[in-house]
Order: structure tokens, then sequence, then C-alpha cells
């Protein structure tokens, strides 16, 4: 927590990073979170974009950077356990079982590609494991050397307050929550490992070369400041998205180019896979949110410099701007195209004649695909909620860019979005709700209301905020520019 005695006061000298003595200060969005290495390895692929076999690459490289964190997770268990530091450990096991939970969702992709995209992705393929890369061999070394001090310590060093722990306490308990959380990795990394092991593919390259591991390794220990903060697993938890969101995008637009051409199974087929690629971008917000305290993020947030999440290109200006805009435009056109009725007549009768039809049929699974895509794209806005409803609070707190009311902000872009014109009418045609929450219900009013326990968390985090960083208040907007044409497909 150094860095609060002063953030201010991170050095910065003509020509020179700025620095605070938890290491460099970043100057952007991109830099933080090593953009250009995650595009240097996404470029090295050597696979078509949009397709099953970049859609495998994408799933790999995000488990990769898993991977990569699981390893330093465990070897920072291993080092609490030495010094007999339980309640350290407790927190770092809690993050691994967080990223375990991430690839079992990055294992699912891998099934549901296979499924989307059918049985000929097989024909004349190679494969590649998940086990075969650089990531993987180094979480194995890290687990043994955890597990060897672990047996150690606590089932031959403390056996009879080992068994009691098991036996009797619980979830408050933090040597439970070591020896739980253990546990409950253990297990899942069986599932994960099954559904990223033999993963067709139609290149002949090992899994190192094909995820550029080496190139992803120097992404995520570029990340790492010189003390032991949780910035790394905040940085990763951003990788893995911009991964994947990176991949969806390229999904998203030969959907939309299948629209336009009427190609409608082409179309399903490319909306299923964006949708099945958004399930770990939501899992990594919800691990965050569970895992990242606010005076953790306080420790490490004068390194994290100007960026913010809305300078992202892949995630804010492709996927939640120009794609989206895109999409629900030609969606609504393609639907105004099948009949000279309403918007409503016409998804009534796809829908009712989906079972007798063919066609409607079609019809009827690029409509409910659309659908689930954008209600993925919602529970990605309600979990980013949790980070300035957490981090930031009540009152007027700044984000890093200077936007007045960060937390306010967030709630108006989400709301926004669902105010798109195209995205609306199809909704209500569809008789679907867009709203995000029931203001005349009974726990929405014992929530929001100013006295709530909920206010009051939000106003003290608020509070601690602005007393925390008082230049972050100072500060004007800085909004995002980045120079990037519009995606059109």
């Amino acid at each position: 927590m150094s860095s609060l005695d002063d953030p201010v006061k991170a050095d910065m000298c003509a020509g020179r990073r700025q620095m605070t003595d938890l290491g460099p200060v970043a100057e952007s969005y991109d830099q933080l979170h090593r953009i250009d290495l995650l595009g240097e390895a996404r470029a090295a692929r050597g696979v078509p974009e949009g397709t099953y076999d970049s859609t495998v690459c994408a799933v790999l490289q995000a488990s990769e950077v898993c991977l990569l964190n699981l390893a330093r997770l465990a070897r920072r268990t291993q080092t609490c356990l030495l010094a007999d530091d339980i309640p350290a450990a407790s927190r770092y096991v809690q993050w691994a079982v967080g990223f375990h939970r991430l690839l079992r969702r990055l294992g699912t992709v891998t099934f549901g590609a296979r499924s989307v995209f059918g049985a000929g992705v097989s024909d004349g393929a190679t494969a590649v494991s998940i086990s075969e890369s650089a990531g993987y061999a180094a979480y194995v070394e890290a687990l043994r050397g955890l597990e060897d001090v672990a047996k150690g310590s606590l089932l031959t060093g403390a056996p009879e307050l080992t068994r009691a722990t098991i036996a009797t306490k619980s979830i408050d308990d933090s040597l439970y929550r070591v020896l739980h959380g253990i546990r409950t990795g253990c297990h899942d990394a069986t599932k994960w490992e099954s559904d990223l092991t033999a993963v067709p593919i139609g290149v002949s390259r090992s899994t190192d070369e094909l995820i550029s591991a080496e190139t992803l390794a120097r992404a995520v220990a570029a990340t790492e400041l010189n003390a032991d903060t949780l910035h790394g697993e905040f940085v990763a938890l951003h990788q893995v998205p911009e991964i994947l969101c990176a991949e969806a995008n390229d999904h998203l637009e030969v959907a939309i180019r299948a629209i336009r051409a009427s190609a409608l199974s082409r179309a399903a087929q490319h909306l299923t896979a964006c949708r099945e690629l958004l399930d770990p971008v939501v899992e990594a917000q919800r691990v965050m949110a569970e895992h990242l305290a606010t005076g953790e993020y306080h420790g490490f947030r004068t390194n994290l410099g100007p960026a913010s999440g809305t300078h992202s290109l892949s995630i804010k200006q492709h996927m939640f701007r120009d794609l989206f805009k895109h999409m629900w435009n030609d969606l609504e056109a393609w639907l105004h195209s099948l009949a000279e009725s309403s918007l409503e007549e016409t998804l009534r009768d796809i829908d009712a004649r989906r079972h007798d039809d063919p066609e409607a049929w079609l019809r009827h699974t690029v409509v409910d695909q659309a659908f689930k895509l954008h209600s993925a794209h919602q529970q990605w806005r309600h979990e980013h909620l949790h980070m300035p409803r957490n981090c930031l609070g009540s009152g007027g707190t700044k984000s890093m860019i200077g936007i007045p009311d960060g937390p306010q902000a967030v709630y108006k872009m989400r709301d926004a979005a669902n105010a798109q014109h195209s995205l609306a009418a199809i909704h209500r045609a569809r008789r679907t709700t867009l709203a995000n929450a029931v203001p005349d219900s009974p726990l929405a009013k014992l929530i929001t209301d100013p006295s709530s326990l909920d206010s009051e968390l939000m106003r003290v985090v608020g509070e601690a905020t602005r007393e925390y960083f008082p230049q972050v208040q100072e500060q004007g907007y800085q909004p995002f520019r980045s120079g990037a044409a519009e995606r059109n497909p």
C-alpha cells in the first residue's frame, strides 16, 4: 500500500516512465495490458480468421494466460505456507479457484465450437492439447512444489490441526479455505484439462507455436509490479477478454455479412460461436468482482495510469459500438425484407411456423442466437458494474480518465446500449423486455434507498477513494481517441 502514501509523488523525469515504489505507471490501456504482444500472438497463429481453427487458437491462448497466472499463484501460496501465513495463503488459493473456474468455461467453448462447426472439423485434422504448452508445464511444476510444502507443513507437520479443521471448521476459517480451495482447484483441473485435450485443428503446428507461448509469457510477465500485489491477476482478467473478444468480433463480422446475404445457417453458426466465446469473458468479470478487494485495487491504482476499459479498441469500439450497431441494423433490415407486414407480425409468423417449415426454423434460429448474444452482452455489462461500485463508490468519484461519477457513467452506458433503435424495435416486436431493473419492486426500493446498507457502503467506498486519490478528482476528462476506422463488415 506504499504507493498510497503519496500517489501524486510518483516520480516522473523527462524522457522516463512515471514510477511509484511498486513499479512503472502505465501510459495507456494498451500498454498496461500489453495489447501489442497479444496482437503479435494473434497475428502469428497462421489460421484463417473467424473460423473453427481460429476459435481453438483463441481459447488456447486465453488458457495459457490463465495457466501462467495459476503457476504464479501456486508459488505465492507455497511461500505463504512456508512462512505460516495462512490468511495470505487463503487469499491466493481463492484467486486460483477463480482462474480454475475460468479455465472450465474456456474448456466448454472448445466443446461448443466442435458442436456448432460439426463433424467436418475432424476431417484430416491434427490435434492440440493444453498439456503440451509451456504454461501448463510451468503450472504443474509450481503445483508440485506447493503440494510438497502443503504436505510437509500441514498433513505431516500439523496432522491434528489439519484433521480438526477439515472435520469441524467452515468457510470462515482461513486454513479451511486453503484446504478446501486446493481440493476444489484439483478437481476442476481434471475437467478443464480433459476439455482442452486432443482438440482437432486443421494446422500441423505444436501447441506452443500455435499460441505463441513465448510472446504470451512476455505479455503476462510484463505486467508484474515489484511488489506482492494482485496487479498481475487484474491485468490477466483483462487480457483474457481482449483475446476472446477479438475472436468474437471476427465471428460477428462474418455473421453480419451472412445476414445481409440471407446465408442464414452460416449466420446462425457464427452468432453461436460469438456467444460461446463471450461466456468466459463474463466469467472473467465475475472472478474479479468476487476476489479483488477495494484496498487491493487502491494499492496499485496509481500504476494503472490513465488506463480505462473505455479505451479498449476491441471491446469498447469494435464490439460494443461498431459491430453492435451494424448487427442490429442489418437484422432489422433483413426482417423487414421478409414481408410487407409489421416487424411484430413477421417475428410472430416466424416463431409460429418454426416447427412446420424448415425455412422458418432457420429464421427463428438466427433471431434466437442474436437474442442470446445480446443476453451475453447484458451479462457482461452487469458484471462490469461491480468494479466501479466496489472500487470507486458513490458521491461523484472520478474514474482514472476523469469521468465525473464513474459508477453512474457506467450505469448510463449500460442503459444507453439498450436504447439502440433496431435492438429496441426487435425486442419490442418480440415482446422481450430490455429493462435492467424493476424500479417499483420492494427489493429495488430497499436496495436503492439512500439510507440502505448498499448505498451506505457505496458512500464509504467513494469517500475512501477520493481521500486516497485527490489528484484524480482534479483532472479533466480524457476521452477515447483511437484513430482506428469504424469496423464495417
